[in-house]
């Protein structure tokens, strides 16, 4: 398989299995001239290693740790059902019906939006 790897941030550009010149190709798309890119064969492991160094997947690979910390996070402030179950049991008022499902409500508006605010 060949690459092209911009030297400057050493984002991946363009992968093939085809056997052609890639850096033309990649001057039509990107602009700059040729010694700006790196052209090279590579076999599945040192793709992987490009890959770990390409700026794109750092940052994809960053948010989605992010997101599963959000989601843990949240998991770990779930009350047990037993406690949800003694909540809504123990309401007597108006006043404690309403404290309920606003707390209700907010979780369900954070799942909506995937955000607390």
């Amino acid at each position: 398989m060949k690459i092209v790897v911009r030297k400057a941030d050493k984002k991946i550009l363009f992968v093939t299995d085809k056997e052609i010149l890639c850096i033309p190709h990649v001057l039509i798309l990107h602009g700059g001239i040729s010694d700006d890119y790196d052209e090279r064969e590579v076999d599945e492991a040192e793709y992987a290693s490009a890959l770990a160094e390409d700026p794109v997947e750092i940052a994809a690979k960053q948010a989605a740790m992010v997101k599963a910390a959000k989601a843990q996070a949240f998991l770990d402030n779930l009350p047990s059902w037993a406690q949800v179950a003694t909540a809504v049991d123990d309401i007597s008022s108006l006043a404690e019906a309403k404290a309920f499902l606003k707390k209700l409500a907010r979780v369900v508006y954070w799942l909506a939006k995937d955000q607390e605010k």
